[in-house]
């Protein structure tokens, strides 16, 4: 049988064996956290991206970080089951002004948004639909201006639709 003096000796002996070990990992894992720090190897680096092209964001940094899925769902639902198109929260308008100088995307390894989801383990699958680079500015709608070089919208219905009658420019009922 163990005496109570023996007992409370090993157990204080346990605990204290028991705190040296947590110390012990703890202070490993500090200075192993801290070495792997921007390396290739072990951890994910942290996201570097370029600045922003515009003067501010819609809503400061850290709501953003936080809820920028959030705003751009509600942005969602608003335009298609509602219809509501507004810029304020559109993702295109994200892209204009986050799209890398040198790539012109917000996708790549420095990419705004490829560089955070991959930081964070999260599925970016925006861009299966949305366009990745800010949207050229044109008079015609992208699908009507392949092949088109120069001409009216004229010419343009012309080719898009041959043999077709002239429209109706009186403003009243045809003949």
């Amino acid at each position: 049988m163990v005496s109570l003096a023996k007992l409370r000796e090993m157990l204080n002996w346990q605990r204290g064996a028991a705190l040296a070990a947590l110390l012990a990992v703890g202070a490993f894992a500090a200075s192993s956290a801290g070495a792997h720090e921007g390396s290739a190897t072990g951890r994910v680096t942290k996201p570097v991206h370029a600045e922003a092209s515009g003067d501010k964001c819609v809503r400061d940094t850290a709501y953003m970080k936080r809820h920028h899925m959030d705003e751009l769902k509600h942005q969602r639902n608003e335009t298609m089951r509602k219809g509501i198109r507004t810029t304020e929260m559109s993702l295109q308008g994200c892209v204009n002004c986050h799209a890398d100088k040198k790539t012109n995307s917000v996708l790549g390894k420095e990419g705004f948004c490829q560089s955070c989801h991959a930081y964070a383990a999260v599925k970016l699958d925006c861009f299966e639909c949305h366009a990745s680079k800010p949207k050229a500015i044109t008079a015609l709608h992208p699908m009507a201006s392949q092949g088109v070089k120069a001409g009216s919208e004229a010419d343009m219905a012309a080719k898009m639709h041959p043999g077709s009658v002239e429209p109706n420019t009186t403003g009243g009922a045809s003949k």
